[in-house]
């Protein structure tokens, strides 16, 4: 109550009988009325007329203050406490009582927890309703839908998210996310404007273990890790463009790793390089690389793009065919063939 008291000597006062005189005279005209003569029932009429003021005081002092400007834009901090948000919001004229407010917090929060972020007020709101949506997380700023394309590689991915989140650091983000390339599941998404590089990191990887999830009976069935199926579906990815081209280059290059082929794509040479396929050179493919599947054999040293559902579940089911080269000419289209000399023919025929 003293926080109270102390808005009470700051102007913040709302008395609904101010006047001492005007008062009184209230009071014996209303006992005259009601006829209230007895002790007891001036003691029953007083207490009422107590609890009316009572609730008429709390009630202004959770509402908005006059000076509550529609439009207003806070920001908590990470680690704030309970007691520093409800100065903030004091100093900012968006709440009357700091004791009020903090009541309202703990009996609609639980506890003193308050939820960091940018929080938007387009409209005056009471003290109760503010802590209700700090304490939830409520931020009120309106999302920034960001959609990431399948395939997409990490470096792909900085370049969409910096452009859609004004304050998004891509050379951070690049040198954090190394380790988890493949395993930010493209998708669309709906982040804060002022989303850290941990925030999209941990939604995206989260998402990947929920889409993923329903999948790890199959995986296990495969006969491969879910990082030899994230590999192998990255590639699929910026190979070939459809689902039924997809199941069969993986049956395909599957073949290929069980016959100690390389798999000779060119995908992993335009990740190494950042190169367009048709400007890798026959040098590029003498590069000393865990990614140059040209002279290594087996899968590359790690994804080379982040896959979708469609690739993952190609990777993980390969169809069965005779073929074992393949090639897309200049409109996308995928031709096959089983032996060298079949292929070679393609690409005269093709390329």
């Amino acid at each position: 109550m003293d926080e109270i008291k102390n808005d009470i000597a700051q102007g913040e006062a709302f008395d609904p009988l101010p006047n001492r005189s005007l008062r009184e005279n209230f009071f014996a005209k209303a006992k005259n009325l009601l006829g209230i003569e007895s002790k007891p029932a001036q003691f029953i009429f007083a207490g009422l007329l107590g609890l009316v003021a009572l609730v008429a005081t709390l009630s202004f002092f959770l509402s908005p203050p006059a000076l509550f400007a529609p439009g207003t834009t806070i920001v908590v901090e990470d680690g704030s406490s309970l007691g520093q948000v409800s100065l903030l919001l004091k100093q900012q004229n968006l709440i009357r009582s700091r004791v009020l407010f903090e009541f309202c917090a703990i009996t609609l929060g639980g506890d003193k927890r308050v939820i960091a972020g940018e929080y938007l007020f387009k409209d005056p709101a009471g003290s109760c309703e503010i802590a209700s949506r700090i304490v939830h997380g409520i931020s009120g700023v309106p999302a920034v839908r960001v959609t990431i394309p399948e395939g997409t590689s990490n470096r792909e991915m900085a370049v969409i998210l910096g452009k859609a989140l004004p304050k998004f650091d891509t050379a951070a983000f690049l040198a954090s996310s190394r380790e988890d390339e493949g395993y930010l599941f493209p998708d669309t998404y709906f982040f804060s404007k002022n989303a850290t590089v941990a925030d999209v990191e941990a939604l995206m990887k989260e998402n990947f273990q929920k889409k993923i999830k329903p999948l790890s009976a199959s995986i296990a069935a495969s006969g491969h890790t879910l990082h030899d199926i994230v590999i192998m579906a990255s590639i699929l990815e910026k190979e070939v463009a459809t689902d039924e081209d997809r199941a069969i280059v993986s049956g395909i290059l599957w073949k290929r790793i069980e016959l100690s082929m390389p798999l000779q794509v060119d995908a992993t040479f335009a990740y190494l390089l950042d190169k367009k396929s048709s400007e890798i050179t026959q040098a590029d493919l003498n590069i000393a690389s865990p990614y140059n599947t040209y002279r290594n054999k087996g899968l590359p040293a790690g994804p080379i793009s982040n896959p979708g559902l469609s690739a993952l579940r190609a990777a993980i089911t390969p169809m069965v065919t005779p073929y074992l080269y393949y090639l897309s000419d200049k409109n996308g289209v995928t031709h096959y063939a089983t032996t060298f000399n079949e292929h070679k023919a393609n690409k005269e025929k093709y390329l």
